[in-house]
Parts: structure tokens; sequence; C-alpha cells
């Protein structure tokens, strides 16, 4: 189960790479309220009721009591200059404090599809999270929408 929270590891530090004006403009679009509409891990299936509310490079979890007691707080770094763009997730807050994650994000319509690797440092090349592979791809949409 820590493994499935693992996903939630969201948070790294700093604003981006490089500190880019568009690593800055790209933040942007992830200020608000997320709430999950499909999360994956190591190819399962999870129905997991929980929420991000982000703002600047910092992101709040609340909604599932393990979740945020392993992932109270995160940090993101982006690289928007990568194909497919970079995450880095890093958790501020919670039992997993100081665990950091790698992995690719993308925009898409009202929604917002994260995939990154829970444990080690192999950064995901695709949408996908197979089966032992310690990979979680979530879908979050903005939440009121």
């Amino acid at each position: 189960m820590r493994a499935t929270f693992g996903l939630f590891v969201i948070a790294t530090s700093a604003l981006g790479f490089g500190d880019t004006k568009d690593a800055k403009k790209e933040l942007e679009k992830f200020a608000g309220v997320w709430e999950i509409k499909d999360l994956n891990y190591n190819g399962k299936e999870h129905n997991l009721k929980f929420k991000f509310t982000f703002k600047g490079n910092e992101g709040v979890v609340e909604g599932n009591d393990q979740v945020a007691a392993e992932y109270a707080r995160i940090k993101i770094k982006l690289d928007p200059s990568a194909t497919p763009k970079f995450v880095d997730i890093a958790v501020a807050a919670g039992s997993q404090a100081d665990a950091t994650m790698e992995g690719i994000y993308e925009f898409k319509n009202e929604e917002l599809r994260i995939c990154a690797k829970v444990f080690g440092k192999d950064r995901p090349s695709e949408f996908a999270a197979p089966a032992g592979s310690s990979i979680f791809l979530m879908t979050l949409k903005r939440a009121g929408k």
C-alpha cells in the first residue's frame, strides 16, 4: 500500500530545472485544485479519492488520511523544454519527507497526466505503468469542472 501512495511524492524542490521563463509559465498551469480521475500503479488500477492543491511549486495532498500522512506536502520542479515534459516530485512533509521521484507530465484539455517512478531514479519515457515497474500513472482533473 505504501508503494501505491509513493506516487504522490509529487514534490520536488525549486521552481524549475533552469528557472526559465517557460518553467514559471508552465508552473502557473498547475495552480489550483486537482482531483484524481484515474490512478494506475504497477499495472493495477486504484480507486483512491483525494486531491492536490497547488500554489507556486508547492502542493498539499488532502482527502485520504493515509496518503496525506505520508505525502502531506509536496514540491514540484519542471522542465517543459524536454519531450515529454519532466517533473521532479519531492515530499516536503509527511512520513515520506525528503523522498524524490522523477517523472513526466502533460496537460490535455482540463486534465493533467503525471507518470513517475516511485522507487529508483529511472524517469519514465512514456505514459505507462506496467506491472513490476514501480511506476504510477495518474490523471487529474480540475476540481469543479
